[in-house]
C-alpha cells in the first residue's frame, strides 16, 4: 500500500509495517527517518539550521587572512613579491574578491563533494587568477588511463562542456572511504537528519497554515444526515482550520456530545523533534549550538570554551585542507621547497583584553616575543630598530643555574 503524507511517498510493503498512531508525531518521526531521503544541497540549505551552520564555517574562513610566506634560514617572511600572494590574499581575479571566493569554495567543499576552481594563468604560465566552479557544474574527476593524467568536465551557464587538466584546476575532495578516488556526498550521508528536519518544518507550516486544532471535537449518537454531514464541512472549512481559529469549539446537531481536546504541537513532541534535529545538524557540521542561536544550555562561562573548540576543531581542519590544496595545485615543484600558504587563526583565539595583556606580557618577559611581534598581533605599526622594536628581552631575576654560586649573598654558606 503506498500513500502521501508531508509530499512524500510512503509504501507499506507487508503487514508488519505498522504505522504509528495518528495522534503521535513523536513515533510519526521516528517512523519516517527509517524510509530514507533524497537531499541535495539546494534543498538541505532550506534548513535554517544548515544554511546557519555552512555560512559561519564559511565567512569564518573567508574572512580569516591568507598569506604566502617564505622559509628562510631564520623563519619565515610574507612573500608579498610573488604574484600568488596577492591573488591570495586579496583579489583571486579582477572581479571577485578574497572573501567572496573563500566564501563560496568552503561552501561548497561542506555540501558537496568537494570544491573546484578554476586556474587561470599568464603567458608565462604563472598562476594569475582564480575563478569558483560550483560543483554541481563539475564532473567527477576522470583520469587518463594512458598518461595517468587528471582532468575533469565543467559544464559552463551557457550549456557548452569545458575540460580542465591537471594544472588547469584547484580541487579540494571531501571525505572518502569506500573508494579512494570518489569522495562521499555528505548530503547523502545525513539524509535521513536532514530530511526529517524538512518534513518536520513542512508538518509545523501545515499545522499552523492548514491544521485544525480545535478546543474540543463532538461525539455524535448515530449517523450525520447528508445535509447535516454537508453543512458541517462547509462550516468546519470556514471556520475552524488555520491558526487564526485554533480552539474554537466545534458546533453539530441531531444530538451530538461535546468533549474537550487537549491535542497541540508541543504536546506531541513536534517542538522537541524539531530542537533536536537542529542539534543533529550541528554535530554533522561540527558547529556549536550557540552558533545557530541555540541557547538553551549556553551559559557565559561555556560560550568562551565552546569558540575555541569551534576554531580548533571546524576552522583549525578545514585551514589546514585548503592550506594543502594550494601547496598541490598552485605551487610549482620548485616553489614548493621554499613557500606555502598560511590561514591567521591567532586572531579567533586572542580572547578578551585582559587575557591578551597576560599573554603578551609572559612571552615579552620571556623573551620569546619581542615589542614588534606584540604589535603586528594587535594590527599596530613597528617600533623603528634604532628604538629597539626588535629587540628580544627577559626578566632580569632569570640566570642559569650554572651562574648561582656566583650570585649568593656575601657571607651565605657555599
Amino acid at each position: 500500500m503506498k500513500f502521501r503524507l508531508f509530499g512524500k511517498t510512503i509504501e507499506i510493503r507487508n503487514g508488519t509495517d505498522k504505522l504509528p498512531p495518528a495522534q503521535n508525531d513523536g513515533e510519526w518521526a521516528a517512523y519516517l527517518a527509517g524510509h530514507g531521503y533524497s537531499i541535495s544541497a539546494n534543498t538541505a540549505l532550506k534548513v535554517a539550521a544548515v544554511l546557519r551552520c555552512v555560512d559561519v564555517v564559511a565567512k569564518t574562513m573567508a574572512s580569516l587572512p591568507l598569506e604566502l610566506f617564505r622559509e628562510r634560514e631564520h623563519g619565515r617572511e610574507k612573500a608579498t613579491t610573488h604574484p600568488l600572494y596577492r591573488i591570495l590574499h586579496r583579489l583571486p581575479n579582477r572581479h571577485t574578491t578574497a572573501y567572496e571566493f573563500w566564501h563560496m569554495y568552503v561552501a561548497n567543499v561542506l555540501l558537496t563533494t568537494g570544491g573546484f576552481a578554476k586556474i587561470l594563468r599568464d603567458r608565462r604560465g604563472f598562476v594569475a587568477g582564480l575563478l569558483n566552479i560550483p560543483t554541481v557544474n563539475a564532473s567527477a574527476i576522470q583520469t587518463n588511463q594512458i598518461n595517468g593524467e587528471r582532468y575533469i568536465y565543467v559544464t559552463t551557464d551557457i550549456g557548452t562542456t569545458e575540460v580542465l587538466r591537471d594544472g588547469e584546476f584547484m580541487y579540494t575532495p571531501g571525505m572518502r572511504f569506500s573508494s579512494d578516488t570518489d569522495p562521499e556526498d555528505p548530503m547523502t550521508i545525513a539524509a535521513d537528519v536532514l530530511g526529517l528536519t524538512r518534513d518536520l518544518n513542512s508538518y509545523a507550516q501545515s499545522a499552523f497554515e492548514e491544521g485544525a486544532n480545535p478546543g474540543g471535537f463532538v461525539e455524535h449518537p448515530g449517523l450525520l444526515s447528508e445535509e447535516a454531514y454537508e453543512r458541517f464541512k462547509a462550516d468546519f472549512k470556514q471556520n475552524y482550520m488555520g491558526a487564526l481559529n485554533a480552539h474554537k469549539w466545534l458546533f453539530l446537531e441531531e444530538g451530538a456530545k461535546a468533549n474537550p481536546y487537549s491535542r497541540d504541537l508541543e504536546k506531541s513532541q513536534a517542538l522537541e523533534s524539531r530542537k533536536f534535529a537542529v542539534t543533529e545538524i550541528c554535530r554533522i557540521f561540527g558547529v556549536p549550538p550557540h552558533k545557530v542561536f541555540d541557547l538553551d544550555r549556553a551559559t557565559f562561562s561555556n560560550i568562551e570554551q565552546q569558540n575555541i573548540e569551534f576554531v580548533q576543531e571546524s576552522i583549525a581542519p578545514m585551514a589546514v585542507r585548503l592550506e594543502q590544496t594550494i601547496y598541490k595545485d598552485l605551487l610549482t615543484e620548485k616553489d614548493q621547497n621554499v613557500y606555502f600558504a598560511k590561514f591567521n587563526v591567532n586572531g579567533l583565539l586572542r580572547g578578551d583584553i585582559a587575557a591578551r595583556t597576560a599573554f603578551y606580557h609572559s612571552g615579552r618577559q620571556d623573551g620569546w616575543l619581542n615589542a614588534n611581534d606584540i604589535r603586528r598581533l594587535e594590527d599596530m605599526n613597528d617600533i623603528s630598530k634604532e628604538d629597539g622594536g626588535d629587540v628580544y628581552c627577559v626578566n632580569g631575576n632569570y640566570i642559569p643555574l650554572s651562574s648561582v654560586p656566583q650570585n649568593l649573598p656575601k657571607g651565605a654558606k657555599q
